[in-house]
């Protein structure tokens, strides 16, 4: 497979990153600063779409011994500028659901309604740099904007890059490449104290496949894996179009 040529300037290398062909660099490298806004958004148009099942497994023993595993699967569907993510439910709930049995999801911050939680999120990049969080309410016809202060509670981390990309571009310039691309993926390794990161890096679609994190000891492991979907039609978002809009306020107690 030809090599990607040597980066020039801070766009090339942003793009070049995104496209799998920079450089990379050894783990102890010092934290890389944010790139300016227009080479992110330069990156941000440079990305192809991509529609994805992304599921994620956390690990991890207490101090008390015990294990404690989570695992969710997310839709994901990037286009320029936006990611819309909607949970997958599994079977056995969908069907508890759809007979009406209640299901509660516990405390949460904010005492946001139930309707709130694991209802499709739209974040859309601004040109400023900003993002637009938005919860897309289906049984209400309702599009929620989400303020800054409340982004937590809706499921978003607020890193726009994580969540356009999976990772962090930077993250992954401050990694090692591992051998070289091997159908169509770069790996990548990193350790951080006791906490080693691999990745496998999808170079056409620019998105991880896979992401391991796990510590020295086996005491904590996490596990994302994404694999392509079909193309959705109708697209999910389509219907929100027609909707009614409010923001967050109107979701609390």
């Amino acid at each position: 497979m030809a090599r990607h040529p040597n980066p020039l300037g801070a766009l090339a290398l942003l793009v070049a990153l995104l496209a799998g062909g920079a450089a990379a660099q050894p783990a102890a490298a010092p934290p890389v600063a944010a790139p300016p806004v227009a080479v992110t958004t330069a990156a941000v148009e440079a990305a192809p779409p991509v529609d994805l099942r992304v599921t994620h497994v956390s690990r991890s023993i207490g101090v008390d011994g015990v294990t404690r595993e989570t695992r969710y699967t997310n839709r994901m569907f990037r286009r320029t500028g936006t990611v819309w993510t909607e949970r997958e439910l599994p079977e056995g709930l969908r069907a508890s659901l759809g007979h009406g049995h209640p299901h509660a999801h516990g405390p949460h911050a904010g005492h946001a309604h139930d309707e709130a939680q694991g209802a499709p999120l739209r974040i859309t990049r601004r040109a400023d740099g900003s993002e637009l969080v938005e919860v897309v309410l289906d049984k209400t016809r309702r599009v929620i904007e989400v303020d800054r202060a409340h982004h937590g509670n809706v499921g978003y981390g607020g890193s726009w890059d994580a969540a356009y990309w999976l990772i962090a571009p930077a993250q992954l310039q401050r990694m090692t490449r591992v051998g070289a691309v091997r159908d169509g993926v770069q790996r990548y390794r990193g350790v951080q104290g006791e906490t080693t990161t691999v990745v496998d890096w999808d170079v056409a679609g620019q998105f991880p496949r896979r992401i391991e994190r796990s510590d020295a000891h086996g005491t904590s492991f996490y596990l994302l894996t994404a694999t392509r979907l079909p193309a959705p039609k109708p697209e999910p978002w389509a219907a929100s179009k027609g909707y009614d809009r409010g923001d967050y306020s109107d979701l609390l107690d």
